[in-house]
């Protein structure tokens, strides 16, 4: 373009190049330019530019058009032919030109017909092939990316070369990136593959200044990083010879060594604390740090060095940057008089030191503020600015409004390192001997021990005097409460002990008083006038105080006497040593030792543990701080780890009081200043010691105790300094010229730190910081005070009031505001142990790869990337957990890391909807294992959330069979969290209840204690993420909300209870639905139930599933909480449902005069259902071939009517069969008696209702049966013929006989006496058979109905398959669901999986014998009576845990097919053989082998 002036114009014409040797090609468009252009004092902005006339064809003549100037500036233009030429040459520093990569003018000349530079074929991880072609016209450069693969893969590049390139990976401009394409943390860009003809294709167009030397690029597809064996990709973007000169190739530096190298600048600044921008900065600062090194030409092995710790960062640093600096320095002139005034601001900024000098500081930022492009006098006016007086200034300016917050995204996942996530299972492998527990070696343990068997003692204690001296306190009320009262305390101290006492009456707190002249033993010192007297202990001769096991123990004992009506409700005191030189107390108080004057005052602590008694008798303490009570805790815990007051619940329910006890005085439940003044410097040394305490329990302990472990440390700062808190708030009112005067809120607070400072500080310095922040505003400063629960009532209940509103100094503000934020730190960091800055600061032995992640969270804390943050925080625990034991600092900082996780999981919360969750699962899933004791299903889930496809694991759209996958892992997910949160309400509910009544502690605060921990915990934060991801999968899967297993309208009344099982033996008058939230699998659906609906997931063909579909009743899972909610609103209340042609169900209110009449439920039909008693056939067993109507069950007829009519591929057991009557034949022998009539006596008083005791004591009697040796002799004979391997040795006979015997007890269980009772079955009329097989062992177990019950579909099989026994299947013993699947028997070869697994165990059992039930109430037309009766193993079965992740039905799908189809055939094989429907029951071996051990007609 030729650009000249024309009067008040610019003009400009489009020329011929002298050096090309074509005409330009340019269809000029309408356009607009704007040109920034500095001309000497000014700057020059042209209007827009529009073209005079339409543009023809191609130019090959001068066209014209005007610019026109807004102002009367004039440059001075020359010709520039190409916008390159127009960057490289003078012009742009003559006149001051920004330079663009981007303008909207570009004259290219003609194309040339492009050529192919490169072509290549890259393997992305070994599976899918992406093949990248490069081609070049000499203008454009293309690159075609294209790949096979199945998932949404993502392009993670940038370009070598190019305008202005610097080194490392430059990111092309915004006209240059593809659709979809965003910036990954400004050091790459990431751009989807889009789908063409079933390929994944993506275009790279780079034009004019963005022509490059090369792509470097990898892919992402999910989690997962394809790349060059650890290096990136990179194709040549130029033909040979052509490249031009570039700088030397400077390599990216890796996001872990950016983290580190964040976190080692963080270390050498003194571990500042900061705000999240201000982290944010500084990693971005350490990422340009690195770079600047890198382009010197430091290697990434000597930076390695640096973030491992094998060199010093600041030696590093000096070495690098001595000489560097001082060239720098030296080309930049600064004015010593803006330096000064520099140094003057930074003096005052930071507290105004004596002889502090700043000279260096101030050159040093200003420097880098020339650097950035400043003039030397822009920084001068910006100083003067700031030299002004600051209180004018702010009256000048209204208040900043607060920063925006930036809307919280899921953001772009980071990977989570590869690692064998089953090492993350904690072993259990106690640190504390049981024995602790068995042999207690306390000279005291004898009396602690006989005063709790005594019944005129009504309270006892035992206490820790240290050493492991102990003082027993025994009160005795031999006449009861209204009689005499003996307090005797005795003592194995080594020294002789004096004890110092009063006395109290009422229930007030208040001083000691004197004692009564009346009860003070003889040879009591008391001093007129003194409120405590002395009294010594004596040399213990009484028979009790005999120790032979303790040679040189010498017990010393004092009896003091109460008589009746003294009216003293207490008894206060402390112990010292005869000489005076030692004393011992309660945790730093008095000991109170209660007096009961009623039965209610100790029932009131009666169902409390002895611990908890303890620690309640503690907190009625006259005297109370948070001193006294971290060292009672400190104490105790002492005291649990030698074994003292360790219940039945073990260590871990010791552990578990104390925390509950920490939590109540965290949460501000329990007082923390009562009639005590503590000095900072003594509370820090109590925290110091208890927090020690608290890190040596965590080394001493593992498992489920360990866990509380650490949560204690949760409720309790972290201590150290603490006088620097006392010392710090005057350092700044001094610094600041702020005066010590009465009646103001700074000396008010002064007085308050001075006296007892609190965890209330925190909220009172942060909302005082607020205040300050809003220029004096009294709201912020209040709203930051309601937020951590501080009202002005309890500002008033201080022992130092606060009761004045916070003064503004507004000529101190910043200099205010930069010593509290300080000062904030130095609160925390005693009593804020998790703070997260805190935490990190104390941590000095972060390994390299935690640094890391550490680096990170410390800079994105807040970030509004959620599973960045969660990811790093979690690999960091992850980390650091090897070195966590016993590691107080270590500790604290994991804490901090899991309240990251979880916040980050919270503030997300609904922000990652449906599938799109995905990727938060697997970090909080090892983020929960980290901090749970018991982790062992939450790592076998973890490890199968990974295991699931890319799809899933990345949050993209999943397939059908992805999303059925992951749903049944989602849903042994919430079983897990489920298992997780029951364990800690299980624990912590009776614990805080107890307690919280015992404090006095508000009704409110007690009922939700249990849930507030559950929901301040990982659980908590990974049940967020589940729901919608749960939602989405079933959508993704064509699953619905409802899963039928018993199809049937229904109308009737809606009940709602916990469980089945509780209403299984109700009789209901009219229709019921029940609506219960637990669903086993093994219960009875409730006489004149019409419905049952459950969230649990029964297995379809489980015992009470085949029982609803008997009774016609609807039985249907609901796995949608809301939906299942609603229905529960209509409690007590008619309702409709109806099963849709969908499979779902629909539902209203209904008539309950129609539910009354039946019209719109179908039932099952009320008949009796007559049994024949069968009559002992005269042998004790039977072979197959003997097996006859009336002889044995239909278990044993119909596998020996299976005999010849099946292919060979599917086995039968060999089988014999102890007949019907057997058992009552066995009765009449002479050796049974008694056995005998007893059993008749027991029989004839089983109730109609509550039976089960009377049915257990009858089993008990059946037990005792002596089996006749005829019986013995012919099943040992039969067993040999059929090829039954005989029990090995007498003792193995033996448990066979018991095996037997144990199947004809189980005739009397409530379960058969409930189901028979429903259709008229006497349960006296019961004969039992008893199958006899070889166990076959079973790699898999399968249960078919041969037609499908939840549709009634004749043409279609349907089946169930496990790992392990058949049990899991129909006992409901095992829950979670199966690998259930269905078949058209026209298409037996092509089974359909509907559910996969979910199932966390399998039932296992050695090779050996069962013992089946087959009694005359099984298969009965039109009642099914399965599973009402035990079948019983020789060898005793096993639960496992199963990883179905590893198992080759789920990752081999050519053997899934296969085994799938061999079932389904051999349940079309049987039922050709039979006749009819069947259900049946059958294991695979391990070799594949099929063998069907029952079946029965299909109900």
């Amino acid at each position: 373009l030729n650009l000249r002036l024309q009067g008040g114009s610019i003009g400009w014409q489009e020329l011929h190049p002298a050096d090309a040797g074509h005409c330009l090609r340019s269809q000029l468009r309408r356009f607009t330019m704007l040109i920034n252009s500095r001309i000497h004092n000014g700057s020059l902005p042209l209007a827009s530019v529009q073209p005079r006339s339409t543009m023809g064809p191609p130019l090959c003549k001068p066209r014209s058009m005007q610019l026109r100037c807004a102002t009367g500036h004039v440059a001075p233009i020359r010709t520039l032919r190409t916008q390159t030429e127009l960057h490289r040459s003078g012009v742009c520093a003559r006149i001051g030109l920004q330079r663009r990569r981007h303008a909207s003018v570009v004259v290219r000349a003609a194309a040339a017909a492009p050529t192919k530079v490169a072509e290549k074929q890259y393997k992305l991880g070994g599976k899918f092939d992406l093949k990248v072609i490069v081609e070049d016209d000499g203008e454009t450069q293309r690159v075609k990316l294209t790949t096979e693969h199945p998932g949404r893969p993502l392009l993670h590049w940038g370009v070598k070369g190019g305008l202005d390139y610097q080194g490392g990976w430059r990111l092309p401009g915004d006209e240059a990136r593809p659709q979809g394409t965003v910036a990954y943390k400004s050091r790459a860009l990431q751009t989807p593959f889009r789908d063409e003809d079933g390929q994944r294709v993506l275009e790279v167009v780079l034009t004019g200044d963005e022509r490059s030397d090369s792509l470097v690029f990898v892919v992402k597809e999910g989690t997962t990083w394809y790349d060059k064996r650890g290096d990136n990709f990179e194709i040549p973007l130029k033909a040979a010879g052509e490249k031009e000169a570039a700088p030397r190739e400077v390599p990216e530096p890796p996001a872990e060594l950016c983290g580190i190298w964040a976190y080692i600048q963080w270390e050498n600044q003194g571990c500042p604390n900061r705000s999240s921008q201000e982290s944010d900065a500084e990693y971005q600062s350490a990422i340009k740090e690195l770079r600047s090194y890198l382009a010197e030409g430091v290697s990434l092995d000597e930076l390695w060095q640096v973030a491992k710790g094998q060199k010093k960062y600041a030696d590093f640093k000096g070495q690098r940057g001595g000489q560097q600096q001082q060239s720098q320095e030296a080309d930049i002139e600064l004015d010593p008089e803006l330096v000064g005034l520099k140094a003057y601001l930074l003096w005052e900024e930071n507290g105004r030191p004596e002889g502090g000098d700043f000279s260096q500081q101030a050159r040093e930022v200003l420097t880098a503020a020339v650097r950035s492009g400043k003039s030397i006098k822009e920084p001068k006016k910006e100083e003067r600015k700031k030299e002004a007086p600051q209180e004018q200034q702010q009256q000048e300016q209204p208040p900043r409004p607060p920063p925006k917050q930036q809307e919280v995204t899921l953001g772009q996942t980071t990977g989570m390192r590869q690692r064998d996530v089953m090492s993350l299972i904690k072993q259990s492998a106690p640190l504390l001997s049981m024995e602790a527990y068995e042999e207690d070696d306390r000279p005291l343990a004898a009396a602690i021990e006989a005063a709790g068997r005594e019944e005129s003692c009504v309270w006892h204690r035992a206490y820790g005097l240290g050493s492991k001296a102990e003082l027993l306190v025994a009160v005795r009320q031999p006449e009861g409460p209204d009689g005499p009262t003996t307090v005797q305390l005795t003592s194995d101290l080594a020294t002789s002990a004096v004890l110092h006492w009063g006395v109290r009456r009422g229930t007030s707190r208040g001083e000691w008083l004197r004692p009564p002249d009346e009860v003070m033993p003889k040879g009591t010192d008391a001093p007129d006038g003194a409120e405590a007297v002395d009294t010594a202990f004596q040399t213990c001769t009484d028979t009790d105080c005999e120790l032979p096991d303790f040679e040189n123990v010498e017990l010393q004992r004092l009896t003091l006497n109460f008589p009746a009506g003294a009216g003293l409700s207490g008894l206060i005191f402390v112990l010292r040593s005869e000489d005076n030189s030692a004393w011992w107390k309660d945790g730093g108080g008095n000991f109170t030792i209660p007096i009961p004057s009623s039965k209610e005052e100790e029932a009131a602590t009666g169902e409390l543990s002895e611990l908890s008694r303890v620690i309640a008798d503690f907190e009625k303490s006259d005297q109370m701080t948070l001193m006294h009570r971290f060292n009672k805790a400190c104490d105790l815990l002492d005291q649990v780890q030698q074994g003292q007051m360790v219940g039945e619940g073990g260590l871990a329910e010791a552990m578990a009081t104390i925390f509950v006890w920490l939590r109540y005085s965290s949460s501000r439940q329990l007082t923390w200043q009562r009639n005590y003044n503590t000095q900072p410097r003594i509370l820090g040394e109590a925290q110091n010691r208890l927090t020690h305490a608290i890190a040596k329990a965590h080394a001493n302990t593992d498992g489920v105790a360990q866990e509380w472990v650490r949560l204690m440390l949760s409720c309790v700062g972290r201590g150290g300094n603490a006088q620097q808190i006392r010392d710090e708030i005057l350092n700044i009112m001094h610094r600041n010229h702020i005066p010590e005067k009465n009646g103001t809120w700074m000396e008010q607070w002064h007085q308050k730190l001075h006296n007892n400072t609190t965890p209330d500080d925190i909220g009172i310095c942060e909302a005082y910081l607020a205040f300050l922040r809003g220029n004096g505003d009294n709201g912020a400063y209040w709203k930051v005070l309601d937020s951590h629960g501080i009202t002005r009532d309890r500002m008033e209940s201080f022992d130092r009031k606060i009761t004045e509103e916070p003064q503004y100094f507004g000529d101190k503000k910043d200099a205010l505001i930069h010593d509290f934020q300080n000062y904030l730190g130095i609160i925390k960091a005693v009593h804020e142990g998790a703070d997260l800055q805190a935490s990190a600061s104390a941590a000095k032995d972060v390994s390299g790869a935690a640094k890391g992640y550490l680096g990170y969270v410390l800079s994105h804390a807040q970030d509004s990337q959620i599973l960045p943050l969660i990811e790093n925080a979690v690999e960091c625990r992850t980390e650091l957990a090897p070195c966590l034991s016993g590691n107080r600092e270590m500790l604290y900082l994991d804490l901090a890391l899991e309240n990251v996780a979880r916040g980050a999981a919270e503030r997300g919360a609904g922000k990652a909807t449906g599938a799109a969750a995905g990727p938060l699962v697997g970090p909080l899933l090892q983020n929960l294992a980290l901090s749970t004791g018991d982790n062992e299903e939450v790592v076998y889930c973890l490890a199968e959330w990974l295991a699931l496809p890319q799809s899933v694991l990345a949050g993209t759209r999943p397939s059908k069979e992805d999303a059925l996958k992951a749903a049944a892992v989602v849903d042994r997910i919430r079983r897990a969290l489920s298992h997780v949160s029951d364990n800690l309400s299980s624990v912590v509910e009776p614990i805080s209840t107890g307690l919280g009544k015992a404090f006095g502690v508000a009704g409110w605060a007690v009922e939700l204690f249990a849930e507030e921990v559950i929901r301040g915990g990982p659980a908590f934060a990974l049940s967020l993420v589940l729901g919608p991801l749960e939602k989405g999968l079933r959508a993704a899967a064509e699953l619905g909300a409802w899963q039928l297993i018993s199809p049937r309208d229904a109308v009737g009344r809606v009940l709602v209870v916990d469980g089945l099982h509780e209403i299984q033996d109700e009789v209901y008058e009219e229709p019921t639905v029940i609506l219960a939230q637990r669903v086993t699998g093994e219960e009875e659906v409730p006489e004149g139930a019409v419905a049952v609906l459950t969230p649990d997931a029964p297995d379809v063909l489980s015992h009470v599933s085949v029982r609803a579909r008997n009774m016609k009743v609807l039985f249907a899972i609901c796995h949608d909480p809301d939906e299942l909610a609603k229905v529960a609103e209509y409690k007590d209340k008619t309702l409709s449902f109806k099963v849709t042609a969908a499979g779902g169900v629909e539902w209203e209110e209904g008539d309950s005069a129609a539910a009354s009449s039946g019209d719109h439920s179908e039932k099952a039909p009320k008949r009796k259902i007559e049994v024949e008693v069968p009559k002992w056939c005269g042998k004790w067993v039977v072979g197959m071939d003997a097996y006859a109507e009336g002889v044995v069950g239909a278990k044993s007829k119909n596998i020996a009517g299976l005999r010849g009519k099946l292919p060979d591929s599917i086995a039968l057991p060999a089988s014999v069969t102890v007949p019907f009557g057997s058992f009552e034949e066995a009765l009449k022998d002479k050796a049974n008696k008694d056995v005998a009539k007893r059993l008749e006596e027991a029989v004839k008083a089983i109730p109609s209702t509550a039976a089960e005791p009377k049915l257990a004591e009858c089993r008990e009697i059946v037990m005792e049966v002596t089996v006749p040796e005829k019986l013995q002799t012919q099943l040992k004979a039969e067993m040999e013929m059929a090829g039954i391997p005989l029990p090995s040795s007498d003792q193995r006979w033996e448990q066979a006989l018991t095996a037997l015997k144990g199947v004809w007890a189980s005739m009397y269980n409530e379960r058969a006496m409930l189901s028979m009772r429903k259709v008229g079955i006497d349960f006296r009329d019961i004969r039992m058979a008893v199958l006899v097989q070889r166990i076959v062992p079973a790699a898999y177990a399968f249960v078919i109905h041969t037609v499908n019950p939840t549709n009634g579909d004749e043409g279609e099989i349907y089946a169930d398959l496990v790992a392990g026994l058949g049990e899991s299947i129909v006992s409901g013993m095992v829950p979670g669901t199966s690998l259930s699947f269905t078949a058209r028997k026209d298409a037996l070869d092509d089974p359909k999986v509907v559910t996969y697994p979910s199932k966390s165990e399998g039932m296992f059992v050695p090779e050996s014998l069962i013992f089946r039930s087959d009694s005359n109430g099984e298969d009965l037309a039109g009642y099914a009576g399965a599973g009402l009766y035990d079948s019983i193993t020789l060898e005793t079965s096993t639960l496992k845990k199963v990883q179905y992740n590893t198992d080759r039905i789920m990752t081999d799908e050519a053997f899934q097919r296969q085994v799938l189809s061999t079932v389904v055939k051999a349940g079309a094989a049987i039922e050709k053989a039979l006749g009819s429907a069947q259900d049946i029951e059958g294991v695979i071996d391990s070799e594949g082998n099929l063998t069907v051990v029952q079946t029965r007609p299909q109900m």
